[in-house]
């Protein structure tokens, strides 16, 4: 069997969560089974000023929270920059394997075990469209991370947000949908975007700067925005493009 039973208990706990209050409570439940005693399931904005609608569960204590919106810790936070190169989960000793760790951040990590984050694991939550996310937990003490605690958590992490993503759409408007845009204007921006011009892009393609211009101007007229750059960004954000198609093109 695979699957134990705690944790499809913990599904089917999910299925059933219908608010903040109770996704709190399985979060807790599950982060002390793990073998740690704080959790963290936020998006990565500014804490300080939370967008309407982004996710912030947080059971860290008052005090390092405090600490954290005073200096703005979460601009250059190690572990959110470190779940940013990662696709599954990740021990927080793994950290200064995967990022090269700043002054400021080695600061960070010296001045949060003071407040009971010694140790942790971290699932990151990526979804084009949206903010990227972290579901984290944390001990005061070393925690052996075996190959069941590893696994569970990253179940855990991975059913947590999405339960939180579901609360927070229910609560909010429907969520606005992405412009279609045609193959010929991805193939357009996807140059654009890694800084050719026009007549560099209609020798590639094989058009005309004519027809360049047309399928870019279609395409921010579909998007609403004045600025190429404007369009970049948010056809990276919505998922239309991605960095490694526009670094090819270099």
């Amino acid at each position: 069997m695979l699957m134990s039973p705690k944790m499809v208990e913990f599904m089917d706990a999910c299925r059933a969560i219908s608010d903040e209050s109770g996704l709190r409570d399985v979060l807790r439940d599950m982060t002390e089974k793990l073998g740690f005693n704080q959790y963290a399931l936020l998006h990565h904005v500014d804490l300080a000023h939370p967008p309407a609608h982004s996710i912030t569960l947080i059971s860290y204590e008052d005090s390092w929270m405090e600490r954290i919106i005073k200096n703005r810790y979460f601009k250059d936070d190690p572990i959110l920059a470190a779940s940013n190169r990662r696709l599954t989960g990740f021990g927080w000793r793994e950290v200064p394997e995967i990022i090269r760790l700043s002054r400021r951040q080695r600061r960070i990590l010296h001045e949060a075990r003071a407040h009971g984050l010694r140790d942790g694991f971290t699932v990151p939550a990526q979804l084009a469209g949206e903010y990227r996310g972290t579901c984290s937990f944390a001990a005061d003490r070393t925690i052996e991370l075996t190959p069941d605690v590893v696994g569970c958590a990253q179940l855990v992490g991975m059913f947590c947000f999405e339960v939180a993503r579901r609360i927070t759409n229910q609560a909010s408007a429907a969520p606005a949908e992405i412009p279609e845009l045609t193959q010929r204007q991805l193939d357009c921006l996807v140059h654009v975007g890694s800084g050719k011009t026009n007549w560099e892009t209609s020798v590639i393609l094989g058009v005309s700067e004519d027809t360049v211009d047309k399928h870019v101007l279609g395409a921010m007229r579909r998007y609403g925005v004045g600025k190429r750059t404007l369009l970049i960004v948010r056809a990276l954000f919505d998922g239309q493009l991605s960095y490694r198609d526009m670094l090819r093109m270099h």
